[in-house]
């Protein structure tokens, strides 16, 4: 008697991609996916009685959704407890977001400086707090001519949340007497409500759990009472730097080709090599190695460290480039001593 065809639905839930499979179609490496395993049970795959892993559709599906959020500012920690039907709630929140952010609401509007005759992208502030607006509002607008813009202003009420539909802000200033840990996941529900990249808070009273766990997702405190100045610094230096990764990651291409070698493969092709006078073929195996160390060790910084995932995403890209670079400067020594250059494909084919 045949077997009834598999519907996709149950296709999707074979296990049928091994970690490096699965690694390279989420575009992390499969150290990246063992620490998200490890560390956050982002997926539970399926173990073959060698201990060889094996990834579903749907298991690969989910680790793309996270891997896509982390990349836009989301802690891992978080996103390990969701499942994937959240998960792409919150990814479809986010494109809509993104699709304000480059058109609907001319976010990339331009702020024309009198003095300087430079334009400037706007800084889009979101003021949240009872006495916010008050205390600050007069203070951003003076710092118009660098692009600070002030988009919204609530008490933090549940009817002036309800308000911020369709509002998109760069950075959340909230000023508030007190921060508890429900306070925390309030003021990143906000930021992530207006897609923002950043939460900068000014307060009376917190115990160091919850400034610890607001220092985690990256936001900025200020004890009050804080001076002007001050607080207007600490927003201009998180802009640029903001502007200064934006740059760095558009002139690096996305993603690196994979490593063509394992450290196996690397002594092997350096030993393979004894006409080569000098120690270039060794010194090219060692940058190798330490740039592809140094590519996973950014990975995990990536999936660890929300507050600074942009950065940690652009040295990513970097190492991995240069790594890739470095094996390329092998492989021609190579092809120039007339060796030939196995790759990790073949020694596994």
């Amino acid at each position: 008697m045949s077997e009834e065809p598999r519907s996709k639905a149950e296709d999707a839930l074979v296990p049928s991609y091994r970690s490096s499979a699965a690694a390279r179609m989420v575009n992390i490496p499969v150290a990246t996916l063992r620490v998200w395993e490890r560390r956050y049970q982002v997926v539970g795959p399926t173990q073959t009685p060698s201990g060889q892993r094996l990834y579903s559709s749907q298991d690969v599906r989910r680790l793309v959704l996270i891997k896509q959020l982390v990349n836009r500012g989301h802690g891992i920690g978080m996103l390990a407890r969701m499942d994937t039907a959240a998960l792409q709630d919150l990814m479809d929140e986010a494109d809509q977001t993104e699709s304000v952010l480059n058109g609907a609401v001319a976010p990339v509007e331009r702020v024309r400086s009198d003095e300087a005759g430079r334009h400037h992208e706007s800084i889009r502030v979101l003021l949240v707090g009872k006495d916010a607006a008050l205390r600050w509002q007069d203070h951003l607008h003076s710092f118009k001519d660098d692009g600070v813009l002030v988009v919204k202003a609530i008490d933090g009420s549940p009817a002036s949340e309800l308000s911020l539909r369709g509002v998109v802000a760069d950075l959340v200033l909230a000023d508030l007497p007190a921060l508890h840990m429900e306070t925390v996941d309030w003021l990143v529900r906000l930021q992530r409500l207006v897609g923002a990249r950043q939460i900068l808070t000014v307060y009376g009273f917190a115990s160091s759990q919850v400034t610890g766990a607001l220092h985690a997702r990256g936001a900025i405190l200020h004890r009050a009472p804080v001076a002007a100045p001050e607080l207007m610094q600490s927003l201009m230096d998180a802009v640029r730097g903001w502007r200064s990764v934006a740059r760095g990651l558009r002139h690096v291409p996305d993603p690196a080709p994979s490593p063509r070698f394992d450290s196996a493969l690397l002594a092997g092709l350096v030993q393979s090599m004894p006409r080569v006078a000098c120690e270039c073929p060794q010194h090219l195996a060692h940058l190798v190695t330490l740039l592809g160390q140094f590519e996973s060790y950014s990975a995990d910084c990536e999936s660890r460290e929300p507050a600074d995932v942009a950065l940690h995403a652009y040295l990513y890209r970097v190492a991995g480039h240069a790594r890739a670079l470095m094996e390329e400067a092998l492989i021609t020594v190579a092809q120039a001593e007339g060796i030939p250059v196995p790759d990790k494909a073949q020694a596994t084919a």
